[in-house]
């Protein structure tokens, strides 16, 4: 298959958000707090000028673990989580494509969440792998500032978010899911568009699409999650042997979303400096 036969499959490409490119529309007005506070970012014409990189960031499904606990397995409802968001990814490749890779963090969580993803993606015939990666620069990083002096932005950046030497020369776009978690991708999606992401849409097993090539990275959609049913929708972890989730679940509301719900950062030039960084 062609590179023009993809890029015909994916009709629309985000550019970073800027003062004045706002969608002020009645409709988006009534999905944010203040029009002054909240932005979206606007899609635009995809345009087929060589190799692109499609990136996948699934947030792990719903688990359990003990209050004494880092972590723990997936849920019965975390697994059919997982389900959802493979049958939903397959419908994002072109026929007869295949996914490249699936990787995902050295947490349970994730690892069970990816298993279910292959499984499915196997028998829909569109994933074809010899073994599932670990990254441990995916683990859950809750403080920002952690994420970047950890070096975890800087080993994502070189591995992630450029464009491959193959892909290059090939000039053949690539699949790529990695199975992460809120915050870590909340910190990802802000640091490429200088936007920081509404976490309340962050629901368990959604997705982000970042698109990846010479020019850099953007993010087509952020914690997509329409593909999950309203009574499968979460957020949090459920604690044992209880069997409740200490915080409060959010409204279940299905929220279309083109681009990055959040607010701007205005003037923040640290962290645009420190993005920059090789």
């Amino acid at each position: 298959m062609s590179i023009s036969d993809h890029a015909s499959h994916y009709p629309k490409r985000c550019q970073y958000l800027n003062a004045n490119n706002r969608n002020n529309s009645s409709e988006s007005n009534a999905n944010t707090k203040n029009s002054n506070e909240w932005a979206w970012e606007e899609g635009v014409s995809y345009q087929d000028q060589g190799a692109v990189r499609h990136l996948y960031l699934v947030r792990h499904g719903q688990y359990q673990r003990l209050t004494t606990q880092g972590d723990g397995n997936l849920t019965e409802k975390g697994q059919q989580q997982a389900v959802f968001a493979a049958n939903y990814l397959a419908t994002e490749l072109p026929e007869d494509v295949l996914f490249d890779s699936l990787t995902h963090s050295d947490m349970i969580r994730t690892r069970e969440t990816a298993v279910h993803i292959y499984k499915r993606l196997k028998i829909l015939k569109k994933i074809d792998l010899e073994y599932i990666a670990i990254d441990t620069d995916w683990r859950e990083q809750n403080w920002f500032l952690g994420f970047i002096l950890n070096g975890n932005w800087r080993s994502l950046k070189r591995d992630y978010f450029r464009s491959t030497t193959e892909t290059i020369n090939n000039h053949i776009p690539t699949f790529e899911i990695v199975v992460a978690h809120r915050n870590i991708i909340a910190h990802v999606i802000e640091l490429i568009t200088m936007i920081q992401p509404d976490k309340n849409i962050a629901f368990n097993a959604s997705i982000t699409h970042v698109i990846v090539d010479e020019k850099g990275a953007n993010i087509d959609y952020a914690y997509k999650h329409t593909h999950i049913p309203l009574d499968m929708l979460t957020m949090w972890e459920i604690f044992l042997p209880n069997g409740e989730s200490k915080a409060k679940e959010p409204i279940k509301k299905h929220t279309e979303v083109t681009g990055v719900k959040g607010i701007q950062r205005r003037g923040c030039y640290i962290r645009l400096l420190v993005s920059c960084l090789r």
